[in-house]
């Protein structure tokens, strides 16, 4: 019969059976205490409790440190048994099952990521967690950090400089701007020079996008400028109005690639450095160990790095 069956749980202190096997492990009082994050004496005391508890010395000095007794040895697997059923029954809580669970998300994002991100990441969901829903909502600077500091929203893609130390982040995407006109253009070919970069007008995005005044900073390095036909709040109806007007734009590639088929549109080499566009993820301290959340992210990060 199992040796707890046979005491008085009340006057067991659970934490002993660790003690224990640490104890047996390390075969060393110092470095077991070590492992557990406990002093010396304080083990000492424990391993002086577990002895009278279970009536036999248990562990007894050698020039190395200790050795069990046999006493001990018969009670090492059981004990260790034990402590593995109360870790993995109490780790359970901490699991999401994503191929069985009924959930759904709420995900504030950026236009460009809504784009890049969601399709390749709705088709892993569909097939693998067909259970889990998306809902998304607009990236709101006054009302966001609340939202995911109260869990009204559990995660935000995009690049969104203004949350602050109380937001984790990781870095998805990074990639680069191209230029984008439609392909039967009247004078933009297969090379787009200084000149027509800044003969025809431009369409951007803002307030988000800080590409425009790296953009025109380096246009005013040469002593050059461009006009400004069309602001935008979001990415996504530019390569309509491309495809309709000799308007030039600077988009991420992603973006672009996946609409130039589509839009008879031209990408094309800028020809002034416009750097990179981030992709990335936050929340919020509260849902760091939440389990659903850490699986979200987790889906999220490994869709970005096949994408």
């Amino acid at each position: 019969m199992n040796f707890i069956c046979l005491m008085n749980l009340r006057s067991v202190d659970l934490n002993l059976l660790a003690v224990f096997d640490a104890i047996y492990t390390e075969r060393n009082i110092t470095r077991a205490a070590a492992s557990l994050g406990m002093s010396q004496p304080a083990l000492s005391n424990a391993l002086g409790r577990l002895r009278k508890l279970l009536q036999d010395p248990l562990f007894e000095r050698n020039s190395k440190g200790v050795s069990p007794t046999p006493r001990a040895r018969q009670l090492s697997v059981p004990i260790r048994d034990a402590l593995n059923l109360i870790r993995n029954t109490l780790s359970e809580q901490w699991l999401f099952d994503y191929a069985q669970a009924e959930h759904r998300f709420t995900v504030a994002m950026s236009d460009y990521s809504e784009s890049v991100l969601l399709p390749p990441l709705m088709d892993w969901l569909s097939k693998l967690a067909p259970g889990v829903s998306l809902r998304t909502v607009p990236i709101v600077e006054r009302t966001l950090p609340a939202a995911l500091a109260d869990g009204e929203v559990d995660l935000a893609v995009g690049h969104i400089p203004f949350l602050d130390e109380h937001f984790h982040a990781q870095r998805l995407l990074d990639e680069q701007f191209l230029a984008v006109v439609r392909q039967d253009h009247p004078e933009i070919r297969d090379h787009l020079s200084l000149a027509l970069y800044t003969r025809y007008p431009h369409i951007i995005v803002t307030p988000r996008s800080s590409r425009g005044p790296l953009v025109d900073a380096a246009l005013q390095a040469r002593g050059l400028s461009r006009r400004i036909a069309l602001e935008l709040p979001n990415f996504l109806s530019i390569p309509v109005l491309l495809a309709q007007t000799d308007f030039i734009s600077n988009l991420p590639q992603r973006v672009a690639r996946s609409y130039a088929q589509l839009m008879n549109l031209r990408l094309l080499e800028p020809p002034v450095s416009i750097g990179q566009v981030h992709m990335q993820q936050y929340w919020h301290a509260r849902s760091e160990h939440d389990p659903a959340s850490r699986w979200l992210r987790r889906a999220v990060a490994e869709i970005c790095r096949r994408i």
